[in-house]
């Protein structure tokens, strides 16, 4: 019988041969010029790749893709050889420059695409020829961003990999505690310290890719996506050694602000959709000062036109993420201690002192108990907006003691009326 699964897979491979080739043969800018490959090549040899695959697979071994691979390579190094022949400076003609080796390694990378697209991994191969034509497209922009960087941002890099990918995956993922504490995890108490220096990270890159403003607000925003407490430690600690950028540095933590609550929402309504009307008031409503506060931030920003420094520090500071590591985890034991030992009926003060900490904790924590122990909707309430209180005054107690001077005055506005909003609702919600 036809197998139209079959064609429809060599056809997936001959799409990404197409793609690839076309974007490739629009670079190449004489059309007299010799390359490795053209879009002809790359259809043939992502087909190539595909019916090798195809072969392995029913020979039961890997001899046909193995001979392919090298064949095609093979041909690529005949290219070359015969390219550099052709161009040598005695024969009176200029050297004509090509793009090194980048198109042949895509050549490879097709025929490997194409075995990937026969045993059906379709959306992995579209990913990997997403990110495939974002590298070859962005060639000026990727080596106008290596110039930009110093030794100093690629020893902060290699430290980056060594305290995420030598250390986090050898530690154990085992709670250590008192019975009914098991809270002390050593691998979760290093994700965080991974995650705060992380967070620096991404927004150095991002300070580098779009210059310090915009690259300090997009951090506050992406950083309010994952963890706003983070985010506010990292930016209130750089401030002291870019205090030129204090001002953009408390609006990236204004932003981080509103978006945690925009996240925290969302995280509620994901594990119980029951959830969706009764947190719009109480979750939602601390948005709108906290956006305003922002919008009002970057309008006395503009009018300035300050002079700032071109210079900008880079981020990697392992020991402050450290230390609040510590202080996350402590906090984490006592508001754990607080409900076991208090009992359900410390709830609000447990929600206390846990949001002083981290916020997603106590929504997770409150919400399990509203679906399994049959906690209302009220008390549920309740607990987040004690946590979303305490978690504020925690961020802006962290700016002000860690952050530049000159991010005092400007963040206590924004925690007072986050503050002064969420204990509005509180007393609504407690005298209904």
């Amino acid at each position: 019988m036809l197998d139209l699964n079959v064609f429809y897979r060599l056809a997936a491979a001959i799409g990404i041969g197409l793609i690839i080739g076309m974007q490739r043969e629009h670079t190449y800018s004489d059309k007299d010029d010799r390359h490795p490959a053209g879009v002809r090549t790359f259809t043939l040899v992502a087909l190539v790749g595909a019916i090798s695959a195809l072969l392995s697979d029913q020979m039961q071994g890997l001899a046909p893709f193995v001979t392919g691979f090298i064949v095609v390579g093979m041909l690529l190094m005949a290219s070359h050889i015969s390219f550099a022949i052709g161009h040598r400076p005695q024969e009176g003609r200029p050297v004509v420059s090509s793009d090194g080796i980048t198109t042949s390694v895509a050549v490879l990378m097709v025929y490997l695409l194409g075995a990937v697209c026969w045993y059906g991994r379709l959306l992995e191969a579209c990913v990997i020829v997403v990110v495939m034509l974002w590298v070859l497209m962005a060639k000026d922009q990727l080596h106008s961003f290596a110039q930009k960087l110093s030794k100093e941002d690629i020893l902060a890099t290699v430290k980056f990999a060594v305290i995420s990918a030598l250390i986090l995956p050898f530690l154990p993922n085992q709670a250590f505690g008192p019975p009914g504490l098991e809270v002390l995890n050593p691998h979760t108490i290093w994700l965080f310290v991974v995650f705060i220096s992380g967070i620096g990270f991404v927004g150095y890159v991002l300070i580098k890719l779009v210059g310090p403003g915009k690259g300090i607000w997009l951090t506050g925003l992406l950083g309010g996506l994952a963890s706003s407490t983070a985010l506010t430690l990292n930016l209130a600690g750089r401030s002291r050694e870019n205090e030129d950028y204090a001002s953009d540095f408390t609006l990236g933590i204004v932003l981080s602000w509103a978006v945690m609550y925009v996240r925290l929402y969302l995280i509620c309504i994901f594990l119980s959709g029951a959830l969706a009307k009764p947190l719009v008031l109480p979750l939602l409503l601390p948005v709108v000062p906290a956006l305003g506060y922002a919008l009002f931030l970057k309008i006395k920003e503009v009018r300035n036109h300050r002079q700032k420094s071109a210079d900008f520090t880079n981020p990697f500071k392992l020991l402050p993420a450290i230390k609040f590591g510590l202080v996350f985890t402590a906090v984490m034991f006592v508001a754990n201690a607080a409900r076991v030992y208090l009992g359900s009926g410390a709830l609000l003060a447990c929600s206390f002192l846990g949001g002083a900490a981290e916020m997603d904790a106590v929504a997770f924590s409150v919400i399990d108990m509203n679906l399994k122990s049959g906690l209302g909707v009220h008390e549920l309430v309740l607990a987040l907006l004690f946590a979303s209180l305490a978690n504020t005054l925690t961020k802006g107690a962290l700016v002000c003691f860690l952050g530049a001077k000159s991010m005092r005055r400007p963040i206590i506005p924004a925690v007072v009326l986050i503050c002064a909003v969420t204990g509005a609702l509180i007393a609504f919600y407690m005298g209904n």
